[in-house]
């Protein structure tokens, strides 16, 4: 970082991206967006997983722009911080212009850049539109969207501690599988944000108190003594800080009889929140085919659906 200022990396993001959104340039715009990756407006919050559903996303905005005779697309950065090794934050404002007349109200904006392999990324964006719903068709200016102290920085970003996520994640699971393993119901909810949601292929369940956990937590300890398991194991594949206080991760999880898997791996997602110092669970998806909560035994599937179609088919 040194010798080059946030301020310059955040605005070289933004030239970057802005020029590869109007032409079309989703190779180049794949290159420098984060997957998973978080964007809100003032009505919804979704979490981008795949490269499909990011050109999706970006092919429809690039419509919106176009369609309202944009030739012109200039976001300015105002303000950035790195606020940590790998970690940067700024906010910038948006200008889109036919040549030098406004096509739509500028708006404020915050977004977190993530380091890796060398390049700038973008993982969060935040901005002062009021559309409910993504990709985003026809832009909806929020009635403060222009004020460029819309959009206040999170204090405690857990992203400020140099801590890596994936380290983060792994402890997490491994007190749920401990707590699996030993028959410790009270410890395993204590990792619980209630209500938290659950989802497999076609299920999607709202959970909110430990005695709805209960037929599944014993569901799983029923299995393990039918597979002759002493132990479940979670493995974390990877995560990644997808806001200040939220971390998406991903992981496979066996059932063990020694060294011998009896039982998976079955591919799970987790979204993590964190609440003082500590993290629960807020949501988990597992690739089962399962299309009733609690079940009598897992039925592993054949995908791990994305938040993206779990939020589009929870949609009210």
């Amino acid at each position: 970082m040194a010798g080059v200022t946030a301020l310059t990396v955040y605005q070289e993001t933004l030239d970057i991206l802005s020029r590869a959104l109007m032409e079309g340039d989703w190779e180049v715009a794949q290159a420098r967006i984060k997957l998973p990756h978080l964007q809100r407006t003032q009505s919804i919050e979704i979490v981008v997983e795949t490269a499909e559903d990011l050109i999706i996303g970006l092919t429809a905005f690039r419509d919106a722009l176009l369609g309202r005779g944009a030739t012109h697309l200039v976001r300015l950065a105002t303000d950035a911080e790195f606020m940590s090794e790998n970690y940067l934050s700024g906010h910038h404002v948006t200008h889109t212009l036919n040549n030098a007349v406004p096509v739509v109200e500028s708006y404020a904006n915050r977004m977190v850049l993530l380091r890796e392999d060398g390049l700038w990324k973008v993982l969060e964006v935040e901005c002062m539109l009021d559309n409910p719903h993504w990709p985003i068709h026809i832009p909806h200016v929020h009635r403060e969207g222009a004020r460029p102290d819309a959009l206040k920085s999170p204090e405690n970003d857990a992203r400020r501690q140099s801590v890596d996520p994936l380290t983060i994640y792994q402890s997490f699971i491994d007190e749920m599988s401990e707590a699996n393993t030993e028959d410790d119901f009270e410890a395993y909810c204590n990792c619980l944000l209630f209500p938290y949601s659950s989802h497999t292929e076609s299920l999607d369940t709202i959970i909110s108190t430990p005695d709805e956990v209960r037929p599944f937590f014993d569901m799983l300890r029923q299995e393990m003594r039918d597979r002759g398991a002493d132990r479940l194991e979670r493995r974390a594949e990877r995560a990644e800080f997808i806001s200040s206080d939220l971390i998406c991760g991903y992981h496979a999880t066996d059932f063990y009889a020694g060294e011998v898997s009896v039982f998976g791996p079955i591919k799970s997602r987790m979204v993590l929140k964190r609440q003082g110092t500590t993290w629960h669970l807020k949501s988990v998806t597992n690739s089962l085919s399962n299309n009733r909560f609690p079940y009598n035994v897992p039925k592993p599937g054949k995908a791990l659906v994305t938040l993206r179609t779990i939020q589009e088919r929870t949609r009210t």
